[in-house]
């Protein structure tokens, strides 16, 4: 893509001032994840794509269903990290908004994980996905990512005391002492991004709080995804909660993200 929104730049910038390799370099997976690692485990040890592979958390199983692993990060530390933890994948740093020009398809399957498409804006994301479109093989090639889900999110905005109880709730201890003690880089962090959130029809711009409210992320509910996703030429084949539950039309999970697996029309 030759324009880049100012979104996205403050989003890479965010994430690329920040030291992450501690909170990543694991292998923690989600009900959701171990669902679909199972359910398309023939696929997934073919040749296979993981964007934003981070620490490897991902690209650590995808290496063990002995496939051809190629992963993707836009920070050379996780990048360097996955090399020598996971020598038998090829990990490359690259830039998702240009993921054309790091890769190679076709693959059988491609992995965007910890809702990586939703640093972009809403045309950049459609582009990114017409792109991961094309590297995907056809017939039979899956696209599996994780993306914030707005219903949860209108959800949570309309009981704000109940939404930050739960919040508080969910927070270690050490996290609230370091929102604490952050608490002027939250308000700065604020100010500056407020004129980039926004409401469109189907999906909405939210500033939210990991990196301490630095970062803008795409939100956008099951039923509109499956629509936009039918626009760039993907039929959905399902939709996954983070707890491993499936999710039908005009439904939500119990947390902000939703898996969706998507092949080409």
């Amino acid at each position: 893509m030759s324009h880049t929104s100012q979104q996205a730049r403050s989003n890479a910038k965010a994430w690329a001032e920040g030291d992450h390799l501690a909170y990543y370099a694991n292998r923690n997976l989600t009900p959701a994840e171990i669902r679909i690692l199972v359910e398309h485990s023939e696929a997934l040890s073919q040749r296979v794509l993981d964007l934003g592979c981070g620490g490897g958390r991902l690209l650590s199983y995808l290496v063990m269903l002995g496939g051809e692993v190629h992963g993707i990060d836009l920070s050379p530390k996780m990048v360097e990290h996955c090399r020598r933890a996971f020598p038998a994948a090829d990990v490359r740093v690259g830039d998702l908004a240009t993921i054309a020009s790091h890769v190679e398809g076709p693959f059988n399957a491609i992995l965007a994980a910890d809702n990586l498409i939703d640093v972009f804006d809403d045309s950049e994301r459609r582009s990114v996905l017409a792109e991961l479109r094309e590297l995907l093989a056809n017939p039979g090639g899956l696209l599996i990512f994780s993306t914030h889900d707005l219903a949860y999110h209108d959800r949570q905005q309309q009981s704000r005391e109940q939404g930050l109880a739960r919040a508080l709730l969910d927070t270690s201890p050490a996290d609230l002492y370091r929102l604490a003690r952050n608490k002027r880089l939250i308000t700065r962090n604020r100010r500056r991004l407020a004129p980039l959130e926004r409401r469109d029809a189907g999906y909405a711009i939210v500033n939210d709080h990991p990196n301490y409210f630095g970062f803008l992320h795409y939100y956008i509910g099951r039923d509109d995804q499956e629509r936009q996703l039918h626009e760039l030429g993907f039929e959905l084949r399902e939709c996954v909660a983070s707890h491993g539950e499936l999710v039908g039309p005009g439904g939500t999970g119990p947390t902000d993200s939703l898996y969706y697996v998507a092949t080409p029309q």
